[in-house]
Order: structure tokens, then C-alpha cells, then sequence
């Protein structure tokens, strides 16, 4: 029992301290933010800190995969799984924007993560667990197949490469996503429009691009 309630304590003190890592994560510049900061945040000392994880890194790592799940649980609320494939596309990639005007804290950390983080591999397990969550983020998105539904039913052009332009997809929206909750305001001077039509033009041009012509 003694065990038990060990593991029980420390399982407690390690959810408590993602959770605070990932409230200042979001909240401040990740450069900003020190173990003290995190420790502070969840009512912890770093005797605890360090019996939980190893470094800032590998915290970071969990932080990460919080915010991805965060994201495939909203797409997969607010994703109306109703039409043809060409238009379940269009949808997908919409509640895809709506997600980052709700939380565009999120979209900025996966980017700082990607930029810095992604290949610093804190140990062999949780680099395995991270890449198993990389994958289910985009089955999250459904995008192969809404892609071969589409050639299915005549709404998709069916000489597309599935793989392939399923990594663009993915790849082309989050990148713009990510610019916009990083620079937005920089973008929105230097070109003189709305970011949210920028994103919705980007979307329109992908639509075009895989749908079947008449």
C-alpha cells in the first residue's frame, strides 16, 4: 500500500507540474520560464521536480503532446463528418483555423517546439511515445482519408498522389497557422490584410488544387 500511494503522490506532483509548465509555456516566451517559475506554479520544490522529470527538455516534451492532444480532441468536437469528401476537406481545414483563433497559444508553442525542441530527444521512450502522438495528430486530420473518399465518390481528382498530397496539406496549413499566431502582426503590416484571409485563401487554393473538375 505503501507503494501505492507513493506512485499515487508522485503521479499527482508530475500532472500538476505539466500542467503548470504548460500554463506558462502558453502564457509567457518559453525563454522566460524556469523551473523555479514551473515549481512555483504547481506548489512543488525541485527535489520534487527532479524526481518526476529529468530536465526542462523532457518536460517540454510532455507539454507538447498535451497541446497536440488538445488540438485532435477540438478537431474531432467541432468537425461536422457530414458531405462529400471535397467538402469534409473544407471543413476539416476550417475547424482547424477556428481551433487556432480560440487557442492560437497552442499553434505558437507546437511551432517554438518544432524550431527547438523537436530533435533534442530526452530519452528513447518518451521520444517514442511523442512520435506515436506526431502520427495520431495527423490521423487527427483525417486527411488521406477524406482525400480517398473524395476519389471515391467523383468530388476528388483521383490521379493525386494520396500520400503525398496529404503531407502537403498537413504540412502547407500548419506551417501558415503557425506564422500567424507567431508574426501575425508583422504580416498583417507588411502585406495590409487579414490574417484569417490569408488562411482562407490558402484553403481555397488547396480546394481547387484536389478538387475534380466538371
Amino acid at each position: 500500500m505503501g507503494t501505492t500511494w507513493h506512485m499515487e503522490v508522485r503521479n499527482k506532483s508530475r500532472e500538476e507540474i505539466i500542467q503548470a509548465a504548460q500554463h506558462l509555456f502558453l502564457l509567457l516566451d518559453f525563454s522566460d520560464v524556469g523551473i523555479k517559475d514551473i515549481c512555483t506554479r504547481a506548489g512543488v520544490s525541485r527535489v520534487t521536480f527532479y524526481k518526476c522529470f529529468n530536465s526542462i527538455v523532457e518536460l517540454a516534451f510532455e507539454v507538447q503532446i498535451n497541446v497536440m492532444s488538445e488540438m485532435i480532441q477540438f478537431i474531432d468536437k467541432h468537425f461536422d463528418a457530414v458531405g462529400t469528401g471535397i467538402q469534409k476537406l473544407e471543413k476539416i481545414l476550417n475547424a482547424w483555423l477556428e481551433f487556432v483563433k480560440m487557442y492560437p497559444n497552442h499553434m505558437k508553442y507546437i511551432g517554438f517546439f518544432d524550431h527547438y525542441y523537436r530533435d533534442r530527444n530526452p530519452n528513447p521512450e518518451l521520444t517514442e511515445r511523442y512520435k506515436v502522438f506526431v502520427h495520431e495528430d495527423r490521423n487527427g486530420m483525417r486527411l488521406s482519408e477524406l482525400i480517398r473518399q473524395g476519389m471515391e465518390d467523383g468530388t476528388i481528382r483521383d490521379d493525386l498522389d494520396v500520400k503525398q498530397t496529404a503531407a502537403v496539406i498537413f504540412e502547407s496549413t500548419i506551417s501558415i497557422l503557425q506564422r500567424m499566431t507567431s508574426i501575425g502582426e508583422t504580416i498583417k503590416q507588411e502585406h495590409g490584410v487579414q490574417l484569417e484571409d490569408i488562411a482562407k485563401t490558402m484553403f481555397d487554393m488547396v480546394i481547387q488544387y484536389v478538387k475534380k473538375k466538371a
